[in-house]
């Protein structure tokens, strides 16, 4: 994590009013340097970059159905997510993010779990990008196409060494060095790349509307769920699709403290990002069902890719060529924002003694975890070998009960710290914060469901993965963290309310002063 050193604490008055153990880490942040504009780059590419892979909803639940899921999701899920990151970032907005959001409101073990759990998510969510990037490359040059050249392939295909797999790792080689560069280039970098990303799919949009506009008899939401089925089925067919496009947004919240003036512009990136990422789905999928695109079948044929083709038939090659390159570009995009905030999970227990404390080592120039990034990347590398459908399905089950931790932390922390103080809070009181988790919940059960019944490798991939980083707690804790102390935390702007110890809390030593 940026600016955070290995050494021997035996006093620091500025983190707390007990004396640290010998032999405790320090975590110090040597600048925040992330300001709005690079931030709403990161979260946007942390939850969106573009809405390349939207299609298949369309193929899953029907046209009128997927255009209802993009606009509801938000409503019972992402706007959800949103404000419960908005109020835990802006009240500890602490490298680490929902690890320490946990360990704080549910004690270390839970705090441990969330952790893990989350950076195996990351070897499954990161990975889809350079897998991705070397499918859309497979449209211009088929020889790198999944399973061509193999060397070694099993499981149905699902796990292949081949050319794919080769490119994808040479893909994330410079991205990696990038990341070790901090989170500031990566931060700008994003949001150029939004830009990149956008301008072809506002091309897209306005050639598209323009077509319904002066087309009376076009209704591009025909039909409105898939023959044979009914809305239930369809909205359900269609639902973990949109989900994985609107998960994402505590990603960032792993480098709060690389963040200027984190308690206001953490939320205030949050409330841009959210309209953002929603229309930047919205119009171009408008667009491309009015393009005629599949008209005879425009249920079943829709699959990655098919916004370039729409392209093509509202404005030619050119078109469809700007949108290929821009989904490349998203996936360099999605990669960096993603491989910046996982590489920073990993850090935390390493600094609390959970993991070996390599992990928490940073540059001495650019204050980043360079063993974090490249542990990650090797990982990376093994489950760039899986397919995508198997990485989303496994991702979305392991994601989403992390994110439910996260949702009963927000709730023990009002709870257990009535007078702490939060610069944002969910309106409503009680109620807003309770119904923000109920929706959420009832989602993730649903998906849960719908894994078992329909894909029950990927709901055994994430289960047993979640079940893992809850096992791992106590080898770790006997053999590796044995009687080291948790890290000392920078915790001047934290006030959990009077005669609270902050330091104390965070670190996991007492309650009291």
């Amino acid at each position: 994590m940026t600016g955070a050193t290995l050494t021997d604490v035996r006093a620091d008055k500025t983190t707390t009013s007990l004396p640290p153990t010998s032999g405790a880490i320090t975590l110090r942040v040597l600048r925040r340097q992330v300001r709005l504009i690079p931030l709403v780059g990161l979260i946007y590419f942390s939850v969106s970059g573009g809405p390349n892979g939207l299609e298949n909803a369309i193929s899953s639940a029907g046209p009128g159905m997927a255009m209802l899921l993009i606009i509801a999701i938000p409503i019972i899920f992402a706007i959800p997510c949103a404000l419960m990151n908005a109020e835990l970032g802006s009240a500890l907005p602490l490298e680490g993010g929902y690890y320490y959001w946990v360990k704080v409101a549910l004690g270390k073990f839970a705090g441990f779990v969330e952790g893990m759990s989350s950076w195996f998510t990351s070897f499954l969510d990161t990975t889809l990008y350079p897998v991705l990037f070397v499918d859309y490359l497979a449209t211009w040059f088929p020889g790198v196409a999944r399973g061509q050249h193999a060397v070694f392939s099993t499981l149905n295909g699902r796990f292949s060494l081949d050319l794919h797999w080769l490119i994808a790792i040479m893909f994330m080689i410079p991205l990696a060095f990038l990341n070790a560069r901090g989170s500031k280039i990566v931060g700008e970098t994003s949001a150029t790349l939004m830009v990149v990303i956008m301008a072809p799919f506002v091309v897209l949009t306005g050639l598209g509307v323009w077509k319904i506009l002066t087309t009376p008899a076009l209704d591009p939401l025909h039909p409105f769920v898939l023959s044979g089925s009914t809305k239930a089925s369809a909205f359900s067919a269609g639902l973990a699709v949109v989900i994985w496009n609107y998960v994402g947004f505590d990603s960032i919240s792993t480098a709060s403290e690389e963040i200027d003036r984190p308690k206001r512009t953490y939320p205030l990136a949050l409330a841009i990002s959210m309209p953002l990422i929603m229309m930047s789905y919205l119009l171009p999928m408008l667009a491309a069902m009015a393009s005629g695109l599949h008209h005879s079948d425009p249920t079943s044929l829709w699959a990655d890719g098919d916004f370039a083709l729409a392209g093509d038939l509202l404005d030619g090659p050119w078109l469809k060529g700007a949108i290929i390159a821009g989904a490349m570009a998203a996936q360099v995009g999605l990669f960096s924002s993603l491989l910046l905030s996982g590489s920073r999970v990993p850090a935390v227990p390493a600094a609390d003694g959970y993991l070996p404390r390599t992990l928490a080592r940073t540059h001495p120039r650019f204050g980043t975890p360079v063993e974090a990034i490249a542990v990650s990347c090797a990982m990376f590398a093994v489950f760039c070998a899986l397919d995508f459908v198997t990485l989303l399905d496994a991702d979305i089950i392991l994601g989403l009960v992390g994110l439910l931790l996260e949702f009963v932390a927000l709730l023990v922390l009002r709870k257990k710290f009535p007078l702490m103080e939060w610069p944002f809070r969910v309106p409503v009181g009680w109620f807003g914060v309770i119904g923000i988790f109920v929706l959420p919940l009832v989602i993730t059960v649903a998906l849960i469901w719908s894994t078992i019944t329909q894909e029950i490798g990927a709901f055994w991939i994430g289960g047993t993965m979640f079940a893992i980083s809850a096992l791992l707690y106590w080898p770790t804790k006997w053999w590796i963290k044995r009687r080291r102390p948790d890290a000392v935390v920078e915790v001047s702007d934290l006030d959990l309310g009077p005669g609270i110890d902050v330091a104390a809390v965070v670190e996991g030593r007492s309650l009291a002063r």
